[in-house]
């Protein structure tokens, strides 16, 4: 009997390779959010240490300190908006992944199947020839 062979190997291994880039680009989502969700924390603490500073006593530093904290709070927002749109990146690299994982996971029932299927046949071939083994032997010791 033949070694089983899965026909669809190459194109199992391509879809495992396009899972492994899918995770890939997956970790690299996740550490795309991490560095939004630090630039933010840095731009808040920022905001927080310049309102916690005294009110300056003049009108020109009051304003200049002004300026400087509502260019504080907009560095903030900016980086809100970049930490939702790695989270929005993160979210479609986890369903590309998903989608990959599927894909995979699919060959592999249909190998699993019919690697079965495969033994299945050689345990049958193998019983037939032992069958046909024992009775040549029998009609021997017979005649």
């Amino acid at each position: 009997m033949k070694r089983y062979r899965f026909r669809l190997e190459s194109v199992l291994r391509v879809r495992r390779l396009q899972e492994d880039v899918a995770r890939a680009a997956l970790a690299e989502a996740t550490a795309a959010v991490a560095a939004a969700a630090a630039a933010q924390a840095h731009a808040a603490e920022w905001l927080d240490g310049l309102r916690a500073e005294p009110a300056p006593d003049s009108a020109p530093a009051w304003e200049a300190a002004r300026v400087v904290q509502l260019a504080a709070a907009e560095e903030l927002a900016a980086r809100g908006v970049e930490l939702d749109g790695a989270r929005a990146e993160q979210r479609n690299r986890r369903a590309v992944l998903a989608e990959a994982r599927t894909r995979v996971r699919a060959l592999e029932r249909l190998d699993e199947r019919r690697r079965a299927e495969h033994e299945r046949e050689v345990a049958r071939q193998d019983e037939r020839a032992a069958d046909d083994l024992v009775t040549s032997r029998h009609g021997r010791r017979t005649a």
